[in-house]
């Protein structure tokens, strides 16, 4: 697996991450706009992700829920974290933004957690992709608690099951 390149800007409450994947652009896009295969990679090990509303499209919803099913991870097992996500801009297949936020069942936004604007990159290099995911806070309190929650951890291991189901052939087009 590569490593993320990590680079915190806490100034301007942008938070980068970048990865190198051994996989055509074309497998990548396709792992983040087919919900079936979302499902498959977002969230940390251990955590399963069910996907209740997927509009692939600017104004879009994307409403999801993962679920801890990993006993090992003591208090966490079992626990649910929501998610409700807006789509801004998709340009197929260079890159996409959504406006990320914590929210219930219900699709509620909770409003005492931070909201963040997200811009995830396609970048081609040559039989690789460079992902590169920009998240923007909308102040500095928001930043240091997302970050502190652990959010760099926790792509680490999302993108590590992306690259799982990347570099499987069959699952993905060429």
């Amino acid at each position: 697996m590569s490593e993320l390149n990590v680079i915190k800007d806490a100034t301007n409450k942008t938070l980068t991450i970048e990865r190198v994947f051994p996989a055509p652009r074309a497998r990548l896009w396709a792992a983040w706009s087919d919900p079936e295969k979302l499902a498959q990679w977002w969230g940390p090990r251990g955590w399963a992700t069910t996907i209740l509303t997927f509009e692939f499209k600017p104004g879009g919803v994307w409403h999801y829920c993962m679920k801890c099913e990993d006993k090992e991870q003591g208090e966490f097992y079992g626990q649910e974290s929501w998610g409700k996500a807006i789509f801004q801009t998709i340009n197929e297949p260079a890159s996409l933004s959504y406006q990320d936020n914590f929210s219930d069942a219900a699709g509620t936004l909770n409003e005492a957690m931070p909201s963040m604007a997200i811009t995830v990159e396609f970048v081609e290099q040559g039989d690789a992709t460079k992902l590169v995911s920009r998240t923007v806070f909308e102040s500095q309190e928001d930043y240091d608690r997302v970050v502190a929650m652990g959010v760099v951890e926790g792509l680490t291991q999302t993108w590590n099951r992306l690259e799982e189901l990347v570099t499987q052939e069959g699952v993905l087009p060429r």
